[in-house]
């Protein structure tokens, strides 16, 4: 397994063409992972601003702030030949129905996956250093995900999100099959597909601003509002 310094730069996505050129090689994927960033601890509103997506072979990173519309994505997303592997799944098809109303069929989550094989550390740093023998930079989980340009630094944090996923699916794929609980995986994963953001659009809350940090702290957006 290659050390994350060994590991080239994931594209950026950030114009149409990119974005068309994504999905064309991607199509015919068997297996994709997937993941978020948003900015939840640093805005009023929050939105995902950056989609992570890997191959076996290759890793990207969409710029959702940077493109008019993200509708080529939702046919990966939607595909049941695709299989789709996320880590702590809820979150992230939570934020990205409710901003895109994406559609997902043929879902893995590893972290359901190693809790369902029993075992008691199953944070993502955890499950790729027992599995894969890597130690994973967490350093930029607060990050704001929200700023342009994002340092070369965040951006590589986010690629190693999904990196690992397709192999750390392979193993816990292959624990479940031993332990002969793949079919309660499927059932759980399925259900989670399912599943339906709790408010429909954005509704707006005059006191949602006290549970961004230091909410005083906030610089106006160019247009006017807090950001």
């Amino acid at each position: 397994m290659p050390h994350p310094a060994n590991i080239p730069a994931a594209t950026y996505v950030d114009h149409p063409r990119k974005l068309d050129a994504m999905v064309d090689a991607l199509q015919h994927e068997s297996l994709l992972a997937i993941d978020t960033e948003s900015n939840s601890l640093h805005a009023y509103h929050e939105r995902v601003c950056l989609i992570q997506i890997s191959s076996r072979s290759a890793d990207y990173i969409v710029d959702p702030l940077a493109l008019p519309k993200l509708n080529a994505l939702g046919t990966l997303f939607a595909d049941p030949r695709i299989e789709k592997v996320f880590h702590a799944s809820e979150y992230d098809l939570m934020c990205l129905k409710r901003d895109y109303q994406f559609t997902f069929s043929s879902l893995f989550d590893t972290m359901i996956a190693a809790r369902i094989c029993g075992l008691r550390q199953v944070g993502l740093n955890h499950l790729v250093h027992d599995y894969l023998g890597i130690d994973l930079d967490k350093s930029h989980q607060r990050d704001n995900w929200g700023r342009r340009p994002l340092p070369h630094s965040s951006l590589r944090y986010a690629q190693f999100d999904t990196h690992y996923l397709p192999e750390l699916h392979d193993q816990l794929l292959a624990e479940l099959e031993a332990r002969g609980h793949l079919e309660e995986a499927r059932e759980t994963f399925d259900d989670m597909g399912r599943m339906t953001p709790p408010h429909e659009g954005r509704s707006f809350d005059p006191d949602g601003y006290w549970r961004i940090g230091y909410p005083a702290r906030l610089t106006p957006a160019p247009d006017g509002r807090a950001a």
